[in-house]
């Protein structure tokens, strides 16, 4: 039983480390995918072009404030990326979770199953092993009473003709 015990709890252990490797790479992954799919407004894109060809143009004051205005317009894209990028993360960090944590009570159920299933078996062994003593005990008495029969038997027999002979 401590064997199961044993490799039940190994087995825990090899899924809590197989889930956190998991959770790891997944939110890697998925940090990744979400920035690269996040792609500038039209707005922004005309700011910066109208900045190059104000630029180009040689008229610098305007550019700069084509590009100050570009700037602020793209840090507060950026905030609201990274904000969105996070719920989606942790969404889908969420469903992670909560398939992990199923993984995990079919783990536990299953260790519990098997543990049920194998102090069930114990104890079949142990009463078919009690029956079984039990048994061998009975034939023991059951031979000893006949040896005895047969010794007090053959003891009277053969005292039997000797009293009848002293008379």
């Amino acid at each position: 039983m401590a064997e199961y015990e044993a490799t039940a709890y190994h087995s825990l252990e090899k899924l809590k480390e197989k889930h956190m490797l998991e959770y790891q790479s997944f939110r890697e992954k998925a940090l990744r995918e979400a920035r690269n799919r996040v792609k500038h407004s039209k707005e922004l894109l005309e700011l910066r072009k109208k900045e190059q060809t104000l630029a180009k143009q040689g008229i610098y004051d305007q550019a700069e404030t084509v590009k100050l205005k570009a700037d602020q317009l793209e840090e507060w894209e950026q905030a609201r990326n990274e904000a969105q990028i996070e719920q989606i993360v942790e969404k889908k960090e969420t469903q992670l979770r909560r398939q992990q944590q199923l993984a995990l009570a079919a783990l536990l159920k299953r260790i519990q199953r098997d543990r049920s299933e194998q102090l069930k078996h114990r104890q079949l062994d142990s009463q078919r092993l009690m029956q079984r003593n039990k048994n061998q005990l009975n034939d023991l008495l059951l031979k000893q009473s006949n040896e005895t029969k047969r010794v007090l038997d053959q003891v009277k027999r053969s005292l039997g003709p000797a009293d009848s002979r002293k008379k």
